[in-house]
């Protein structure tokens, strides 16, 4: 009963928490830009609040060292279906290879790395750190990642639907897409932090997709209709993450099956 009531305060304060910085960034504007990072650090906040009030005397979040190939996954991971998809479209569309970055300035990409890291941390502790291994040790886990993952993309929708978010399709479409993408990517990311039992690779993972795909493959790609295909409501992208999450979740199956004891005869 203890986890069961930690995931709905969980869930609870992490909805507060993020429906105050909503309000401010709708209602704020440009000038309420910067909300939008502190949004990203309200799993955390949460998780870390259910931990004092349920889990004082334990280690529930995943701040253990893993094996460095976990990290090196995480990594590369994202830069493969995000690659596959971005390359696919910029040979069949055509023209739309720009080869131009949003800043000409190695040192400011450079910098932009620990940001990137810093604020999927801000996620990762609350999504993964937290919220999947509790929802393993209620429910199946392959409900457990559906379920997480569900919570995940609805936790975007607010900042979508009023076009502050992944804007260039209607939302109509983006919605579904997007739900499609991250239950793909959230099957990754569960699949390896519960493989590593760590946080640390899901870090990785989410702060290389959100770099590689906003800061270095959508500004080298042509605006217009580049929303639909490639990106987080792009349909390639999304199947690419899709082959991606079956593959890698076949694999880990099959991995286990084979390193599991077989029973005594």
């Amino acid at each position: 009963m203890k986890d069961h009531k930690a995931i709905a305060s969980f869930l609870a304060i992490i909805f507060l928490l993020s429906s105050i910085c909503y309000y401010i960034r709708i209602t704020g504007g440009e000038a309420a830009a910067g909300m939008t990072s502190i949004l990203m650090f309200c799993p955390a906040i949460a998780a870390f609040i259910v931990q004092i009030v349920y889990y004082r005397r334990e280690k529930i979040l995943g701040w253990r060292r893993c094996k460095f190939r976990y990290i090196v996954a995480g990594t590369l991971i994202p830069f493969l279906y995000l690659g596959f998809s971005y390359g696919v479209f910029w040979i069949v569309a055509g023209r739309t290879f720009t080869g131009r970055l949003s800043t000409s300035s190695v040192g400011i990409l450079l910098l932009l790395i620990p940001s990137s890291l810093l604020t999927a941390a801000g996620e990762e502790i609350g999504w993964r750190g937290f919220l999947l291994p509790k929802m393993t040790e209620v429910w199946h886990v392959k409900t457990a990642l559906l379920l997480s993952g569900l919570i995940w993309a609805v936790w975007h929708f607010p900042l979508m639907i009023v076009g502050l978010y992944q804007a260039g399709t209607p939302v109509w479409y983006q919605l579904p897409l997007f739900t499609i993408e991250i239950l793909a990517v959230a099957a990754i990311l569960g699949t390896i932090r519960l493989q590593s039992k760590s946080v640390w690779p899901a870090i990785f993972l989410h702060a290389a997709h959100n770099y590689f795909d906003q800061i270095i493959l959508s500004p080298l790609t042509e605006d217009g209709i580049s929303h639909y295909f490639v990106g987080e409501t792009g349909i390639i992208t999304a199947a690419f993450a899709c082959l991606t999450a079956i593959l890698l979740i076949k694999r880990t199956a099959a991995r286990d099956v084979l390193n599991a004891k077989l029973p005594a005869v």
